[in-house]
């Protein structure tokens, strides 16, 4: 009986379709599980520290993706930038950079590995930086409360590197730091404060923050009677001073103004105007650091020389 091949075809259609389409389904799904490998461009973004440009753009990275083929397939929400942030305390001209597969940004709950990268190192070209050390300045206050002093006012470092433009960089001698009050304290302080950056504009300043110390004293005023007065080293030829000793008032740190004696403070003498009446002797007052005197009163009045009588004739 002859077999009618049309018929073999058709017969049983839906079934036969059914089969197919399973069939192509289950290769699929077996294909999605096989480990495949893909390869992507991105584009390597350089920033440069402010103020500083890229020279030119670096070349394209080519990335091997490795992974099932399902996973593979959510890859194409991947971003095609790397992108490179130069530190901001580089202040040469060629930076040199080496990619890790950690710099290829794969999006979150995809499951694939970077095989391979290319280059993997390369050099970015910046332009030119300079360099300049400054002094570090402290602002430093303590409020309204004016029966206390600082001490010994430290900054370490004492001086801040500055790096960027040489144009930028002229006419700039000193940073200062953010302003900080001291309050409640009587005795040593240490305190660290970042250094105020605002008016450098693209000039970057290394460290960033600076240790402020000193010692918060008591002022104190104290009264020496009897002070010897010096007179000047010249000047004073022919006259006398008609007070030879005078009251001085001191006002500092305690504990440095109550271990003064008389000896710790010199007054001078010195003479203003030459005339008779009118000359007289301001007076001066050495005393030791961080302490003000003045002398009660300011000036002396000073004697005249005595007139010379000619010889009478015999």
């Amino acid at each position: 009986m002859p077999v009618n091949f049309t018929q073999l075809v058709t017969r049983n259609w839906p079934i036969k379709l059914a089969a197919l389409f399973f069939a192509l389904m289950l290769y699929v799904v077996v294909a999605a599980q096989q480990p495949v490998t893909q390869m992507f461009t991105l584009r390597l973004d350089v920033a440069g520290p402010p103020g500083r440009a890229v020279k030119q753009p670096p070349a394209d990275v080519v990335v091997m993706v490795s992974g099932k083929g399902s996973e593979l397939l959510k890859l194409r929400a991947l971003p095609r930038v790397i992108t490179k942030v130069v530190p901001d305390t580089f202040a040469g001209s060629l930076w040199h950079i080496r990619l890790e597969a950690a710099d290829v940004p794969i999006p979150k709950g995809v499951d694939v590995q970077v095989a391979d990268m290319s280059p993997r190192e390369l050099d970015v070209v910046l332009d030119s930086a300079a360099r300049k050390e400054v002094r570090v300045v402290a602002h430093v206050a303590l409020g309204t409360d004016s029966d206390l002093t600082i001490l010994d006012l430290a900054v370490q470092p004492r001086s801040a590197r500055l790096i960027g433009p040489p144009a930028s960089l002229r006419g700039i001698d000193s940073v200062s730091t953010h302003p900080i009050t001291i309050a409640g304290v009587v005795g040593p302080f240490l305190r660290s404060v970042p250094l105020d950056t605002s008016v450098l504009g693209v000039v970057r300043a290394v460290p960033a923050e600076v240790q402020i110390s000193g010692e918060v004293s008591a002022v104190i005023r104290r009264t020496f009677t009897g002070v010897a007065v010096t007179t000047a080293a010249s000047g004073f030829a022919g006259f006398t001073l008609a007070t030879e000793r005078v009251t001085v008032e001191v006002t500092g740190p305690e504990a440095r103004v109550r271990a003064m004696t008389r000896d710790s403070l010199r007054v001078v003498a010195h003479l203003v105007g030459h005339a008779n009446p009118d000359a007289y002797a301001r007076l001066t007052v050495a005393a030791p650091s961080g302490v003000t005197a003045h002398a009660v009163p300011d000036s002396v009045p000073l004697k005249p020389p005595p007139v010379k009588r000619k010889p009478g004739r015999g």
